[in-house]
């Protein structure tokens, strides 16, 4: 029996060396590359671009701050420039010509790329770890002036694209071409030498309020639990402020059809976090409901998905499905008459 214990500990002990030579070897290879080569190690994000739709312009302040650091064989020493790139890229175009698709012949704000800025050894200083390290700004004003682009056209979820060129003083160069798994995304070599600069969206109103809806349509999810009644379905639901703008926990994230589709089939019901989100031109619904199955006690969740369809005045005709498969076409109302943002136009 000892002889017994003694190999399985001897076992043991070879699959735990085993584990950590393989936990080691992903690190010892990417330190062996620096060896020969150069990173540039993000260290932190900043991004402070948010547009306003109704002034058509940045907010005061708008500026997108990253932090790097340069690793080298030599602690810095080999750093000689830094060349980095700039473009504006339209994410939110659309169909100009009515022809049904976006193409190259539809407008496209998207600008060409061109060197923006252009660091040097001089533009670091020494870090708490013994290599080079340096903050950079970049002003939404200096971003929208280099790329040209009209800022009254920009749109929430737009961005910027920056690239760097890393320079050695032998005269080799590293980016985003030479960066490897390991080092463009790994938990500590993080270095893409690229980097996007999503647009956030000013919060210029507030939609906290009680709304009227009515499904118009909704449809069962497949395989039997849900029973959907026929529409119309009427009620109300109410969006209140949370410390986030833009962000509101809601009263019924299912605008009812939770309740009514699935009528005695769980014993617990109960909302997670569930919030509606003001993402730029689009609403959000997060969180999710809990339930426990009275037939079994099988636990399970309910995510949901909105997808605006149209806007006129006070009312937004919203398609929603559930995680489960069940889908149905709501009309949102705003009280007193109010109009929803443009942001949220279709």
């Amino acid at each position: 029996m000892k002889r017994f214990f003694k190999y399985i500990n001897i076992a043991l002990l070879t699959v735990i060396m085993l584990g950590c030579s393989g936990d080691d070897k992903t690190v010892d290879d990417v330190l062996a590359n620096v060896t020969s080569g150069a990173v540039l190690r993000t260290i932190d994000i900043d991004n402070n671009l948010v547009y306003n739709d109704i002034t058509l312009s940045f907010e005061t302040g708008s500026n997108y701050v990253l932090t790097i650091e340069e690793q080298d064989a030599q602690q810095g020493e080999l750093l000689e420039s830094i060349e980095i790139s700039a473009r504006f890229v339209e994410n939110t175009r659309v169909d100009t010509n009515m022809d049904g698709t976006i193409d190259d012949d539809d407008a496209n704000l998207t600008t060409q790329v061109g060197v923006i800025r252009t660091l040097t050894a001089a533009d670091f200083q020494p870090g708490s770890r013994g290599v080079p390290i340096t903050e950079i700004t970049f002003t939404a004003d200096e971003l929208v002036t280099f790329t040209g682009v009209d800022e009254a056209l920009i749109e929430g979820r737009d961005d910027f694209e920056l690239n760097f060129v890393l320079t050695l003083t032998d005269g080799r160069t590293f980016s985003e071409d030479d960066a490897s798994g390991n080092v463009s995304g790994g938990s500590y070599f993080s270095s893409p030498y690229t980097y996007r600069t999503p647009i956030a969206c000013a919060i210029t109103e507030s939609l906290a309020d009680t709304y009227t809806y009515q499904i118009t349509a909704l449809t069962s999810a497949p395989g039997g639990r849900s029973n959907c009644p026929a529409a119309p379905l009427s009620g109300q639901v109410t969006w209140e402020e949370t410390d986030t703008p833009g962000e509101y926990t809601t009263s019924d994230i299912s605008f009812g059809q939770f309740d009514s589709c699935y009528m005695d089939v769980f014993s617990s019901i109960t909302f997670d976090d569930v919030q509606i989100v003001w993402d730029c031109i689009n609403l959000v619904a997060e969180g999710t409901i809990e339930t426990v199955e009275t037939a079994n006690g099988n636990e399970d969740e309910f995510s949901y998905v909105y997808t605006i369809v149209s806007t006129s005045g006070s009312d937004m005709t919203l398609d929603f499905s559930n995680s489960a498969g069940d889908r149905g076409t709501v009309i949102l109302t705003r009280p007193d008459g109010k109009v929803w943002p443009a942001l949220l136009t279709r």
